[in-house]
């Protein structure tokens, strides 16, 4: 951990607004990446972003030593976005079947006509579960045994959110190439 890390840490555990104004700016745009990344609209990830900043602010006396302050910030974003997501789908629960799908090779070979902004959307498009399982999994790489913890799926709903997000994507990526006579 670096001077600056602990400075701020300190800073943050005493409430001195000088210490949080630094933390703002050396960690929120990472804080607030992971906020749009898992979430539909940029509305809701402002709203995401800014009780998980509380939420940090207030919670820095949990703040083990041992572990890196961007690492810690990183695992609580995350876990606010879960719980965000999991609020969201009391009123839409949509449980998947568990039927043992064969996952097959889905990834997907980008070239130069396809940028980040158009795949990110593609990603937000995806619904709520197969968003937060596809970042989870391929963004974050958080192994499919965490991911089932975090988000309270069994594994066999972890594997086939995963291969249904891959294949969703795949499909969005072939359709806008197409329309330029592109394959991949």
């Amino acid at each position: 951990m670096t001077e600056e890390e602990k400075e701020i840490i300190d800073g943050c555990r005493r409430g001195d607004s000088s210490f949080q104004k630094r933390l703002y700016v050396n960690y929120g745009p990472m804080v607030k990446g992971i906020c749009v990344r898992y979430t539909a609209d940029i509305s809701e990830a402002e709203d995401l972003f800014h009780d998980t900043f509380v939420y940090i602010l207030t919670h820095f006396k949990n703040f083990e030593n041992i572990s890196s302050l961007g690492g810690w910030l990183r695992k609580i974003t995350i876990n606010k976005a879960i719980d965000h997501i999991r609020k969201k789908s009391l009123h839409n629960i949509n449980t998947l079947s568990s039927l043992d799908i064969d996952i097959q090779d889905t990834s997907i070979k980008l070239n130069d006509t396809l940028s980040m902004d158009i795949l990110v959307s593609f990603i937000n498009k995806l619904p709520d579960k197969y968003r937060t399982v596809f970042n989870l999994f391929v963004i974050d790489g958080i192994s499919q045994n965490e991911i089932c913890k975090l988000t309270g799926e069994t594994a066999t709903n972890v594997r086939t959110l995963i291969s249904r997000a891959r294949a969703t994507l795949r499909k969005e990526i072939e359709k806008y190439l197409e329309k330029d006579n592109i394959t991949i």
